[in-house]
């Protein structure tokens, strides 16, 4: 199975790998075009700070450190991308309270989407960094929109096969529309809560913790010799990690119900 995260803005500092810099430089179908945006967002940062803050859409409060960690992006340690992601997903994941071989699974099972990096796999070493999608690059453009062609051609070959768990939210999701030869094998989720008023919605908190959770079951439930190949799958395991429903979503997805 491959589960698609969407990154998150609060991450972990430090680590113990080796810088890019010191790093053998990427020769897969992603290398060229990171090279080009780390090259990008070193001349950004090395520049004016308030047109690099508003280049990288950095609220005030946090622009002076973001700024920091950015300009420091090829020589800071790195760390496991499932690591070093602290967000709300990430919470739900708890990957540190998995077992042994549930986080290699999980290492080798998520594609956690970047602005940065394109796409990272969850035990791909990288960084502290502050890179959103819609972040503006000079030469390049928004980064979504320059790594759109990019992905449409590299995920054919890292998801040649097997279930696709979109977990992904919309800023993400749009650097990637799986094409119609890989539909079949795409489930997309939406996590809706109940409303005080009746009726249920995303509620964006609580749909990220709970996808977080569905990533952790699916994880469990694979090594735990149980079937993740079908949607039906993947609404067992809602139900087994504490959903109370599930129903067809918008174009052929998943719509799972929390409490």
């Amino acid at each position: 199975m491959h589960l698609l995260l969407p990154p998150s803005e609060s991450k972990s500092l430090g680590g113990r790998g080796r810088p890019l810099r010191r790093r053998t430089p990427d020769a897969g179908p992603l290398g060229r075009s990171r090279a080009a945006a780390l090259g990008a967002l070193t001349q950004l940062v090395a520049g004016d700070p308030g047109q690099a803050a508003e280049a990288l859409l950095l609220p005030a409060g946090v622009a002076t450190a973001a700024l920091a960690a950015n300009a420091a992006v090829l020589d800071s340690p790195t760390t496991p991308a499932l690591h070093r992601y602290t967000g709300t997903v990430y919470e739900g994941f708890a990957v540190s309270s998995l077992g042994a071989e549930e986080q290699r699974l999980a290492g080798r099972s998520t594609w956690i989407f970047s602005g940065l990096f394109g796409v990272v796999r969850g035990d791909e070493p990288v960084p502290a960094y502050r890179v959103p999608a819609k972040a503006v690059l000079p030469g390049l453009g928004v980064a979504s929109t320059f790594w759109r062609p990019v992905l449409a051609d590299a995920l054919r070959l890292l998801l040649r096969r097997d279930l696709i768990v979109d977990l992904r939210s919309t800023d993400y999701a749009a650097m990637w529309r799986p094409p119609a030869t890989m539909a079949e094998r795409v489930v997309g989720v939406r996590v809706l809560s109940p409303l005080p008023g009746g009726g249920h919605a995303v509620i964006s908190y609580n749909s990220k913790h709970a996808k977080g959770r569905l990533a952790a079951a699916l994880v469990r439930r694979a090594v735990g010799g149980k079937p993740v190949r079908t949607a039906d799958d993947v609404a067992q395991a809602w139900i087994e990690c504490g959903g109370t429903d599930c129903g067809a979503g918008p174009s052929g997805g998943l719509d799972l119900y929390s409490a």
